[in-house]
């Protein structure tokens, strides 16, 4: 799960920082709703974000008792996400309220999961402290 995380950050981080229209019609914007300068600016800063988590990511795959507790950015980062989403939804109308739905989905998902896979590991570091 993680592994796929850190990839999945680092593409689609680099694609928006780098290639933001791209990076948005990979996920169904479509630059028929008009690319605006923030929107644009926005994406690309998010891409920045996106890449430097991809980093944190990497260190939990490698260590991921040790940190254990950077799964709760995960969770944070997919709650912003949908915060994110409607604020573009609202105050930018770039999104469907379709794709908002969507993307809300996938993210209780996705958090869902990361609390499922805590709580696994959670068990482990009591196992591992007492032995």
């Amino acid at each position: 799960m993680l592994a796929i995380w850190v990839l999945w950050h680092l593409a689609f981080g680099a694609l928006s920082t780098f290639w933001p229209e791209v990076g948005a019609n990979a996920v169904g914007w479509s630059a028929e709703g008009g690319w605006s300068d923030p929107l644009l600016a926005m994406s690309t800063q998010y891409g920045m974000v996106m890449v430097l988590l991809a980093g944190m990511y990497a260190f939990m795959l490698l260590e991921p008792l040790r940190y254990l507790g950077l799964i709760w950015v995960a969770v944070g980062e997919q709650a912003l996400g949908i915060l994110y989403a409607f604020y573009i939804y609202a105050n930018m109308g770039q999104i469907t309220p379709t794709q908002l739905g969507v993307q809300a989905a996938v993210n209780v998902i996705i958090m869902l999961v990361f609390v499922l896979l805590w709580s696994g590991l959670k068990g482990q570091t009591g196992q591992a402290k007492a032995a």
